[in-house]
């Protein structure tokens, strides 16, 4: 219906912008993020520069302010130790015990610390002058420059986001276009739902020549009569009806032209994986073989026919893995595989045609041979003669088998009964032509 194409539509076209969101993802990836952390390492080593200059330039000052305050105690110190050499020479000449040799030490000695003290004078001056020159170059020259180039840095720095910001706004004009596209279309996808067409195709699809019937005739009760006579089919047109909403048996979903060719790898990869864990739990060969080589398991004969079918059924799954893998290969462009080998339905032994040349039964017209099994035809004779060990039942009234595992039946239908119902289950498993599945015990009765 139209609903159900515009799902799949939709579906298709988020994909195409999930598409275009990562080639925008892309785009600011190489034209933003990655300019981006290249201009913060960057900045990162020429802060550090900097950094290190102020470091240097500021170290340098106070090397010369420390020189100039050593200087300063030092002449200091010198002053102090002359003042004391002079008081001690003046004492001398005042005291009349002093010899001439004691004076003229402690001439000599005060004149000599007025000299170191002069000395030290002109060491201060000279630390200090140099002091305030490096100062004056700090402040004027050296601290400037290394701010400038701060301020260099940081316009830098600003110039760039400036420019990757537009670089970023660019991407988005561009994608942005492809975007709106996308979402005129989504809304022509919507607009495409026509509730009433949808409606008049399920009506289409579900229509049938039923006939509503005549109505019920009263019939007078009558020993021993027939069960064909006396059976009424009330619900027969009621049916009609409930079979439009009944359950549907799930099927696999095998129409992948249907998806893009990713998806349609993506649902073809995960089916191959159920066929692959479905064929690793079947141990048809295994069991065979168990049963031969241990005689205590029970007769092998008794398991013989179960595993033919499930011989076929590794068989038929290994074509549609193989099928799937031929698809999968056609999408990616390469080599097709290996067709697989199939599991000869004689290596376990089994040969309907060999059972029936023994028994030295002959095959009736209406009863035709398979490659591997007996097939009824639709006018369902009784075979149950040519089976000795299967037994047959008939359907006594029609079955819609609507969940996983029931068979559908009609009236009349003869059916290979696999597994009686000897649990009271209420269900027997029983086998038409090719289809296995459960009918309620009720609706069948065994051949006699």
């Amino acid at each position: 219906g139209t609903a159900i194409m515009a799902f799949n539509n939709l579906i298709n076209e988020t994909e195409n912008i999930a598409s275009e969101h990562e080639f925008m993802m892309d785009q600011l990836t190489e034209r933003v993020l990655k300019p981006l952390n290249l201009l913060l390492i960057e900045l990162k080593n020429n802060r550090r520069l900097h950094m290190n200059d102020l470091g240097t330039i500021k170290s340098q000052l106070e090397s010369y302010y420390k020189a100039a305050d050593t200087g300063k105690k030092n002449y200091e110190r010198a002053c102090r130790e002359a003042e004391i050499a002079t008081k001690a020479f003046h004492n001398a000449e005042m005291d009349v015990k002093s010899t001439k040799a004691q004076l003229d030490k402690m001439r000599n000695t005060a004149a000599s610390k007025a000299k170191a003290a002069e000395d030290c004078k002109n060491e201060y001056k000279e630390k200090l002058y140099q002091a305030n020159e490096r100062k004056a170059l700090h402040y004027g020259s050296y601290l400037p420059d290394v701010l400038m180039d701060m301020q260099r840095c940081d316009i830098n720095r600003t110039n760039e986001i400036s420019k990757h910001l537009l670089e970023y706004i660019e991407v988005h004009r561009n994608i942005v276009p492809s975007l709106s596209n996308l979402h005129d279309k989504l809304i022509m996808i919507q607009q495409s739902i026509n509730a009433e067409q949808d409606s008049q195709m399920v009506v289409n699809e579900n229509s049938s020549d039923f006939v509503v019937p005549d109505d019920l005739e009263f019939e007078e009760y009558k020993e021993n009569s027939s069960r064909e006579v006396n059976k009424l089919s009330i619900a027969a047109g009621f049916s009609v009806v409930t079979g439009l909403f009944s359950k549907k048996k799930k099927e696999d979903d095998k129409d992948y032209d249907t998806y893009p060719p990713e998806k349609k790898k993506k649902k073809a990869l995960y089916k191959i994986a159920e066929l692959e864990t479905t064929l690793e739990q079947n141990g048809a060969l295994k069991v065979y073989k168990a049963y031969s080589e241990n005689p205590n398991y029970g007769d092998v004969n008794k398991v013989k026919k179960e595993l033919i079918y499930l011989a076929r059924e590794i068989n038929q799954k290994n074509v549609e893995r193989y099928n799937l893998q031929v698809m999968i290969a056609e999408i990616d462009k390469v080599s097709l595989p290996d067709f697989p080998k199939t599991i000869p339905e004689d290596s376990v032994e089994w040969d309907m045609r060999s059972e029936l040349s023994e028994s030295e039964t002959t095959i009736p017209e209406n009863i035709v041979m398979g490659s591997d099994q007996l097939v009824m035809k639709k006018d369902n004779t009784d075979i149950a003669k040519y089976t000795p060990d299967y037994r047959i039942c008939r359907a006594l009234y029609d079955f819609d088998g609507t969940s996983s595992g029931e068979l559908t039946v009609s009236e009349g239908t003869q059916m290979y009964v696999l597994e009686e119902d000897t649990g009271q289950t209420g269900w027997t498993k029983v086998q038409i032509n090719a289809d296995i599945g459960y009918v309620p015990t009720t609706y069948i009765e065994y051949v006699k």
